[in-house]
């Protein structure tokens, strides 16, 4: 079954307004192309500065000073027109209500939802992120994995034909990271768009699509495997090494493994596919 296309970048470029007479910036991003199709998980990686949360932007429909090029959104939801709302490092911000379930209807009523189903939405959507049991939970006792899900409930209330996270669990302890990124994952499997950024190689799955930027371009768009590949054993050239972004630790175990002339299929870059690969190994 073959996926339709959400929204597709071509050859966009965003140039900030000159400072003053004379004085030109710099891109943030150049010549951008890409789709991004129905019910996918893409994987946007980059180090600080190199353009993906401008690339988010601009695909999710915001207003962003200096863009040339086409933007084509196939949007036919509630969204259609409206910017899709990016969940951010510290969602709290711009929270208002004092609890979950008071947010969000708030949220709902200033975007002019249909009153009579507002509540029903607001519930809905906090069930379908785990936060049920807690929507009437004052907001500053939830924990920051909690208020992500608030927030990424938000969104689904909104009918946002896809999710924006943008380093979601950057500040985050380890379990309250586990937990946002397994309540995210159970909704792309139930068809929701993806667009994932993060630093964290360890938060990669297989399958994901990953989208790899460097100073305001793509530099890698495809698998997972192939994005650990290297051309030869010890030759530490894969496009993750070469981005300067660290592998996961399961990752580097199976370099230091085809060194040693122990090579095993699929890569393994999470501790299941490591385990599994390792006791099919020669088989």
């Amino acid at each position: 079954m073959s996926q339709s296309i959400q929204v597709q970048l071509k050859q966009v470029t965003v140039t900030p307004p000159a400072i003053g007479e004379g004085q030109k910036r710099k891109p943030i991003i150049r010549d951008i192309s890409l789709v991004i199709k129905e019910g996918e998980w893409i994987t946007l990686l980059g180090c600080n500065g190199s353009g993906k949360s401008t690339v988010a932007k601009v695909a999710a429909g915001f207003r962003v000073a200096g863009v040339s090029g086409q933007v084509l959104r196939n949007i036919h939801t509630a969204a259609k027109g409206k910017p899709i709302p990016i969940v951010m490092q510290q969602p709290e911000a711009a929270m208002i209500g004092a609890t979950p379930l008071e947010d969000i209807i708030v949220m709902l009523e200033q975007n002019e939802q249909e009153a009579a189903s507002i509540r029903s939405e607001a519930e809905q959507a906090l069930q379908r992120v785990g936060m049920g049991e807690r929507m009437h939970q004052p907001i500053e006792t939830l924990s920051g994995g909690q208020k992500q899900l608030v927030a990424i409930a938000g969104c689904l209330a909104l009918k946002a034909p896809m999710l924006v996270l943008d380093e979601v669990t950057a500040m985050l302890d380890p379990e309250a990271a586990i937990s946002v990124l397994e309540q995210t994952r159970s909704l792309q499997q139930a068809g929701i768009t993806v667009i994932w950024i993060t630093q964290k190689l360890e938060e990669l799955q297989a399958g994901d699509r990953i989208v790899a930027m460097n100073a305001g371009t793509i530099m890698y768009d495809g698998g997972v495997e192939e994005w650990f590949a290297r051309s030869a054993a010890g030759a530490r050239d894969s496009f993750c090494e070469q981005l300067g972004l660290e592998a996961p630790y399961c990752a580097q175990v199976a370099w230091e493994l085809e060194e040693q002339g122990v090579k095993l299929s699929p890569f393994p870059f999470t501790a299941t596919m490591l385990a599994e690969a390792v006791k099919q190994y020669g088989r």
